[in-house]
């Protein structure tokens, strides 16, 4: 079993190489647990035992990573879990406010935008249409096939197979809004609900507004209200490809997942799977002080 991460000043702290905690503070109120096991029958496996404060709200839970090498795309569950607790986290402060969320099933206006996934997500998702049956595979390959044809035909795809030439946010901006003119819904989406929501992209379950439904028809900076986050996983995971998070960022549009896996998947690395998982908190961590001392500052 890993080591217990203990609070410390400053930071994260492990006692011993692989138990990170995030350190708590003494208003830290409520505990909300973060997830449960990866894998319970992993043998060997490192336990990371995990405390997060979130505003008022202190998250702590543990999460069992094999002793052994992965690709990132295999981490995927844990960091989804770890990622819906503190999403979590955020709506509940939203709502205590006296706000309410909302998005509801049946509502995908949002499933028709431009959505950004990592590399990973591209490969977790390529292989989660691989193992559906064969029926409904073929009907969601004929949905991606479909929409990247029109997306050809209005003269966007060529552009968005190179994401790195979209460098400014009014660029990103811009091919997202003519993106979402077109109404083009997602691939997994059936009945204007997801189909893969378990699966679900981290930009996905990072995506929370409180602005009326109906707004998210047209959506723009001046009419969506979104639920703010102390940290996106979904950016961080953008930079996370060497396992450390120094890479430049690396993105792509979901409607490209299995296109891009097809031809990259095989050549995804690998990890020793503690010290990806230790990396990643120590990402998590460095955003979270970050963005503390710049409102501190600011």
């Amino acid at each position: 079993m890993g080591a217990v991460a203990r609070p410390v000043g400053g930071g994260i702290q492990a006692d011993g190489a692989s138990g990170l905690g995030l350190r708590p503070t003494p208003e830290a109120a409520t505990r909300r647990e973060i997830m449960g096991l990866m894998d319970q029958n992993a043998s060997p496996s490192v336990v990371f035992k995990i405390e997060m404060v979130v505003g008022e709200h202190t998250l702590e839970g543990s999460a069992r990573v094999p002793d052994g090498i992965m690709r990132l795309a295999d981490l995927l569950p844990i960091l989804q879990g770890f990622d819906d607790a503190v999403v979590g986290v955020a709506a509940d402060k939203v709502t205590e406010a006296g706000r309410t969320i909302s998005c509801q099933a049946g509502c995908g206006a949002c499933c028709r935008q431009l959505v950004p996934i990592s590399r990973a997500e591209a490969v977790q998702l390529a292989e989660l249409v691989e193992g559906m049956p064969a029926e409904r595979q073929a009907a969601v390959r004929e949905r991606f096939r479909s929409t990247l044809a029109a997306l050809a035909e209005h003269g966007l795809l060529a552009r968005l197979r190179r994401p790195g030439l979209l460098k400014t946010l009014t660029a990103r901006r811009k091919i997202g809004e003519e993106y979402f003119r077109l109404s083009l819904p997602c691939p997994f989406l059936e009945e204007e609900s997801c189909s893969i929501y378990p699966h679900r992209p981290l930009t996905c379950r990072e995506y929370l507004v409180t602005s009326p439904a109906e707004n998210c028809r047209e959506p723009c900076p001046d009419t969506i209200e979104k639920v703010p986050l102390p940290v996106k996983f979904s950016e961080l995971l953008y930079t996370f490809g060497d396992g450390f998070g120094a890479q430049a960022s690396r993105w792509m549009p979901l409607v490209l997942a299995l296109e891009w896996a097809a031809r990259h998947a095989c050549k995804e690395p690998v990890f020793p799977a503690p010290q990806l998982f230790g990396n990643f908190l120590a990402l998590v961590s460095k955003t979270v002080k970050k963005a503390q001392v710049q409102r501190a500052a600011g």
